[in-house]
């Protein structure tokens, strides 16, 4: 989980894809919209854009499964705030399914924070 979470930190969608299973799938409800596959997912807006570094994930669990908490640089006071929860499936190790929930109301529940100073992240203390 460390792996997929730097390497999304650091913008490196070849390494991303690099720790997904040949038919990893990628939903997000509500939506209906979801991918299977590395290809699909690699075209999919589960890929970071946007300069590196603007995104920070913390690890959570939820239903027994690893996930992450998902936050993203707020223009103007630089801090952290929630944009999803994603939700990991493993196969041996490898990412084979992701589930993203869009509702940073749901972070408390899992011992998440509702902001990040950034001066904390850069130390290390999340």
């Amino acid at each position: 989980m460390e792996r997929f979470a730097d390497s999304f930190e650091r913008g490196d969608v070849g390494a991303i894809l690099e720790l997904l299973t040949e038919d990893v799938t990628f939903s997000m409800p509500p939506y209906l919209e979801w991918c299977r596959g590395r290809d699909a997912v690699a075209g999919s807006w589960l890929m970071p854009s946007g300069p590196p570094c603007s995104l920070h994930y913390v690890p959570a669990r939820a239903s027994g499964q690893l996930a992450l908490g998902v936050y993203r640089i707020e223009p103007g006071t630089g801090d952290f705030v929630p944009i999803a929860l994603d939700v990991l499936a493993l196969r041996a190790d490898l990412v084979a399914e992701v589930t993203a929930f869009r509702d940073p109301s749901i972070f408390g529940r899992f011992g998440l924070p509702l902001r990040l100073a950034r001066a904390a992240k850069a130390r290390g203390h999340d």
